[in-house]
Formats: structure tokens, C-alpha cells, sequence
């Protein structure tokens, strides 16, 4: 059990490489994040300037924000809603959501033409 504890929760260190020498940096964030594939659906608007909606599944997430890949880009500081489904069973089953306001943290293209977009939430109750 110790084994998926860990494969599920992690705390993520910062490397520094100076010559042949590697030091691990000080932890900043303060909550452990949670790898798991939970559906979830994004309102935003774009660096076009439109609104749109995309459904998505997260790379992580903890208690102050999450971390996902979407299909297209986003500014750095835009506000936007999203709702995450707290399970990964079928969605015929029942399940408790996540509900929230956030604000971009980072943007990060990827190379298969995505954006990793960190969200820091601001308000959020679970549904």
C-alpha cells in the first residue's frame, strides 16, 4: 500500500547541477500534489480573446491548485472556472466535484503542441 501511496502523492524537488555535483533545493510549494487522471472541464478565455470550454484530464492536482494540458494557449494571470470530477470510475457512477475559480499561473508548450497550463485556485467548494 506504502507503494501507491507514493505513486499517487508526491512532493516535487527542485535539481541543481553545479559541475559534476547535484544538490536538491528546498520544497516551495506547501501541500503535496495528487497524480491522478480526474476528468475535468476548463472556461476561460483564449490569447485570441474568444471564450471556450475544453474538457480535459489532469496531470495533478493539491490543495491550492492543479497542473494540465490544453489544446490552446492561455496568457499568464487570466481568470477562468473549472470543474473536476474527483474520481476516475465511470461516470455513471456517482462522484464529488471540485468547483473553482483559479487564475494561470505558468504556461509551458509542449512538444506535441499542447500548453501545460498551473492553475492556482482562488475560491473552490466541492460539489
Amino acid at each position: 500500500m506504502a507503494k501507491n501511496v507514493e505513486a499517487v502523492f508526491m512532493k516535487t524537488q527542485t535539481w541543481t547541477r553545479v559541475g559534476s555535483d547535484v544538490a536538491v533545493d528546498q520544497e516551495r510549494r506547501l501541500s503535496w500534489r495528487a497524480r491522478a487522471p480526474y476528468p475535468a472541464r476548463l472556461w476561460a478565455t483564449d490569447t485570441a480573446g474568444r471564450v471556450c470550454r475544453e474538457d480535459v484530464v489532469l496531470d495533478n492536482i493539491s490543495g491550492g491548485g492543479l497542473y494540465v494540458r490544453l489544446n490552446r494557449s492561455l496568457e499568464k494571470n487570466a481568470k477562468l472556472s473549472v470543474v473536476v470530477r474527483l474520481a476516475t470510475a465511470p461516470k455513471t457512477s456517482p462522484a464529488l466535484r471540485l468547483a473553482a475559480r483559479a487564475v494561470v499561473l505558468r504556461v509551458e508548450r509542449q512538444p506535441d503542441g499542447t500548453c501545460g497550463v498551473a492553475l492556482q485556485f482562488g475560491r473552490r467548494r466541492v460539489l
